[in-house]
């Protein structure tokens, strides 16, 4: 298992001092309410495997078929985290430059795209996975009032509502907002992301790395459609690199453009981020890079 196990399906149904599971449905010989099938859909509660379904430090437990013993752990061994990062399972879409406003992407090709919520539980800002523990987002999506218990990220999502079976949902511990000039923060999430098909980390690029000139990068989001299509499922649009001094000219945006920033897409107009997206801009080498 990672980290404390939230995310365990595995197939242990023992505890530690090797007495059997009862099954999370049944309620013999220990009556339960909490933690069922039908009051965690998305805990994985099948039959009497071990599972984590409030986050116990402690790790994966299970209710025991032992009259006098309600609950025990169970001994589950810590494993790797191996994967790729920046290398989808599904290959993007890749939408053409000619599609104006970018189009639907194919669902899970940008696995690392996370959806920010509130309590509200509606989506208001984009982010990226990048490693199992961490998302990266933009400053100005965060209220420094509210403190992380506020936030949650969904993973595996390509439906805005996440209804789908890849979707992971995870609340944050911490935020980091620093460096205070710049538009990015950090979020530390209370568990590990659990790596699968659908839920893969994007790569960060190396130390004063720069995005040379027509490297074609893309933009994902549920954000704001302003009235065009593929209202509710994540979009993708392609965005080329343009060199800053060409951005920094009177006539484009006049010097706005930092040394610290990348400009991209099409200086005539017609493809964006738009309020709600907030997230990276990934740009592929041998893998896809979050810069």
């Amino acid at each position: 298992m990672l980290g404390i196990g939230k995310g365990y399906r595995g197939k242990k149904a023992t505890t530690v001092a090797g007495v059997p599971c009862q099954e999370w449905a049944a309620q013999e010989p220990h009556r339960h309410g909490i933690f069922t099938p039908e009051t965690n859909p998305r805990a994985g509660l099948e039959k009497n495997y071990c599972r984590n379904p409030d986050g116990d430090v402690n790790g994966p437990w299970c209710y025991t078929t032992n009259p006098r013993k309600l609950f025990d752990y169970c001994d589950i061994p810590q494993c790797e985290s191996s994967f790729d990062c920046g290398k989808p399972k599904v290959e993007p879409k890749k939408c053409p430059a000619r599609v104006v406003g970018g189009c639907v992407a194919t669902p899970h090709s940008w696995p690392w795209q996370v959806s920010l919520r509130r309590r509200s539980r509606e989506h208001f800002c984009g982010g990226t996975l990048i490693s199992p523990e961490w998302v990266l987002t933009a400053a100005h999506c965060l209220d420094s009032i509210l403190g992380p218990s506020f936030y949650t990220v969904i993973l595996g999502a390509h439906y805005e509502m996440a209804r789908e079976a890849s979707v992971q949902e995870i609340p944050v511990s911490r935020l980091f907002l620093e460096p205070s000039r710049a538009d990015i923060a950090l979020l530390k999430l209370s568990s590990p992301a659990v790596i699968t098909d659908e839920v893969i980390p994007a790569c960060l690029p190396s130390p004063n790395y720069v995005v040379a000139d027509k490297t074609v990068c893309y933009i994902t989001g549920w954000g704001e459609t302003q009235g065009t299509f593929g209202v509710g499922r994540l979009k993708e649009a392609r965005l080329p690199v343009i060199e800053n001094k060409v951005c920094n000219r009177y006539e484009y945006l006049n010097g706005r453009v930092k040394s610290t920033e990348l400009c991209a897409g099409d200086l005539a107009g017609g493809t964006d981020s738009c309020q709600g997206d907030s997230a990276a801009i990934f740009c592929q080498t041998s893998t896809f890079l979050c810069v």
